[in-house]
């Protein structure tokens, strides 16, 4: 049997089977409600209105009937309601059987495993392709989150993306985008990465061709702004520049 806490004083009405019941807005800043997973928040208002059809609220149903009643599985009943009755919201006269506890309690960790698997422990493979990926992103004038662009970079991997070609496809975006680094028409890289961008700029895996090169929006940018392209190469004056002797005198740079 599955009761409301504090049912008597949460509805007010003479008979069974209302129409509504109340629901108090000061659900919206219940902390103890706010931190319940989605799937028991949804549950809640629905058991709420089934209470209302029973005599003090309480529901005597058997699990089956309220997975029928509300058209889901036994197990996702399960999943929902155990934070429910955990946090005290509704009261369980018969408890689910210890191993079915044990196997959500273990599901739940399992799921918080996997959300928290980036965070302790040493660096994956992912990881280090992540951080190199980060490096050749073009960067960008405003926010650019760094954690949900690595969640979102794993899950590419995951999905069977080569991280070969993310990092290749960042590194042609630089340099084909060269006149916008440091502005903010560079786009976050959580947008690039789930709009698959990479993809724009080509396979640069197993060949040898190079993206070309915008030297004179390059050489603009380092004489309006200071910023040089890592990807360009040495600055000027150093040695090994690459950069066009002429396009260096049209922009004042030449040594």
């Amino acid at each position: 049997m599955i009761t409301p806490k504090n049912w008597d004083s949460f509805q007010h009405y003479k008979n069974r089977s209302p129409a509504w019941i109340k629901l108090h807005r000061g659900l919206l800043d219940d902390f103890t409600f706010s931190r319940l997973p989605l799937a028991s928040r949804a549950l809640a208002p629905l058991l709420w209105l089934i209470a209302s059809e029973y005599e003090n609220g309480e529901i005597s149903a058997t699990r089956e009937e309220l997975a029928f009643r509300l058209r889901v599985t036994i197990d996702d009943l399960n999943y929902a309601l155990s934070p429910l009755i955990a946090s005290g919201f509704f009261i369980d006269s018969e408890p689910l059987a210890e191993g079915k506890q044990s196997a959500c309690l273990e599901e739940e960790r399992e799921e918080e495993r996997e959300e928290n698997i980036c965070a302790v422990g040493t660096p994956t493979r992912t990881d280090v392709k992540f951080d190199e990926f980060w490096k050749s992103y073009p960067r960008r004038d405003g926010a650019n989150p760094k954690e949900p662009a690595r969640k979102l970079f794993a899950a590419a991997i995951k999905a069977g993306e080569n991280p070969e070609a993310i990092i290749a496809g960042a590194r042609r975006c630089a340099m084909a985008d060269a006149k916008n680094v440091g502005t903010p028409y560079i786009p976050q890289a959580v947008k690039w990465l789930r709009d698959k961008r990479w993809q724009d700029y080509g396979d640069q895996l197993g060949g040898d061709t190079e993206a070309p090169i915008d030297w004179d929006a390059i050489i603009k940018l380092k004489a309006t702004i200071g910023i040089w392209s890592r990807h360009a190469g040495p600055e000027p004056g150093q040695i090994g520049c690459r950069a066009p002797a002429d396009v260096l005198q049209k922009y004042g740079l030449a040594s």
